[in-house]
């Protein structure tokens, strides 16, 4: 009876291994196909509620997504940009899911241009030239993403976004506390505590966490961070070093208005 208890305990786990995987990089399977399917149906909702919400899209933007799946969002913002000369542009690390899409948008690619996927196994090196998109989105991604990587990434998200554009991301934290229980994900993957701490080191600015409400999925949050118009890096060494000095100065002058404060409260006492 042990032995068969051990042999179901270790089956187990190795399904709960493989499903973990495929939520994490889909293959061409059958477990592929479902989970794939599976984490379609329960993101398309998210993926409207930030296009139509919370992404002021106009139909000349360039947009970008990251890990665009089966291809859902692609669809919405197709129709935003069609009537304009916008252009969608997404990045999907599976080849099951970067092949499906293409056959999914094979019409749209070829007659409009407005559509352009690439696979992309490094997110740290994207195929884009510097200061290009109005909007970066992407909707249950970074818990898949290596944490030793995440301020790499989001540097070069960063080199993509025109100054002043934001990255903008939807969670659910009940469908992935859902996903925990059930061995699929460990609770520190999706801490979001973790993604907004590698914003800020990417040099992100106005980067928070924001809970809404919504009729048909209840709670979900928004992340997002701002490009500034003008980055620290992007300073040239004459410039760095007039800030520097304006701030070093700025310093010296509020030590002596807090010295020259306790002078003053010292003789009143």
């Amino acid at each position: 009876m042990d032995r068969i208890a051990r042999i179901f305990t270790g089956s187990f786990k190795l399904a709960t291994s493989d499903l973990a995987n495929q939520f994490a990089l889909p293959v061409k399977s059958m477990t592929g196909s479902l989970v794939s399917r599976y984490t379609a149906k329960t993101s398309r909702k998210l993926n409207e509620l930030l296009i139509e919400t919370h992404m002021n899209v106009g139909k000349d933007d360039y947009i970008f997504e990251i890990g665009y799946g089966r291809g859902d969002a692609i669809k919405m913002c197709f129709e935003k940009v069609s009537p304009g000369k916008g252009m969608i542009f997404g990045v999907e690390r599976s080849g099951y899911l970067d092949e499906f899409a293409r056959k999914r948008f094979d019409l749209e690619i070829a007659e409009t241009s407005k559509i352009r996927i690439d696979s992309a196994i490094d997110l740290r090196n994207l195929p884009y030239p510097t200061d290009i998109f109005d909007h970066v989105f992407h909707v249950d991604l970074f818990y898949f993403l290596r944490q030793d990587h995440l301020i790499d990434i989001n540097r070069e998200i960063l080199r993509v976004l025109k100054p002043g554009a934001e990255i903008v991301s939807a969670m659910q934290f009940s469908k992935l506390k859902k996903l925990t229980e059930n061995g699929i994900l460990d609770r520190t993957q999706w801490d979001p505590m973790r993604y907004l701490t590698s914003l800020e080191a990417a040099e992100f600015e106005n980067v928070g966490l924001s809970y809404h409400e919504d009729e048909e999925i209840g709670e979900y949050q928004i992340i997002r961070g701002r490009r500034a118009e003008k980055l620290e890096s992007d300073l040239d060494p004459e410039e760095m070093f007039k800030k520097l000095a304006l701030d070093m100065k700025q310093e010296r002058l509020a030590i002596a208005m807090l010295n020259n404060k306790k002078d003053t409260t010292g003789d009143l006492e």
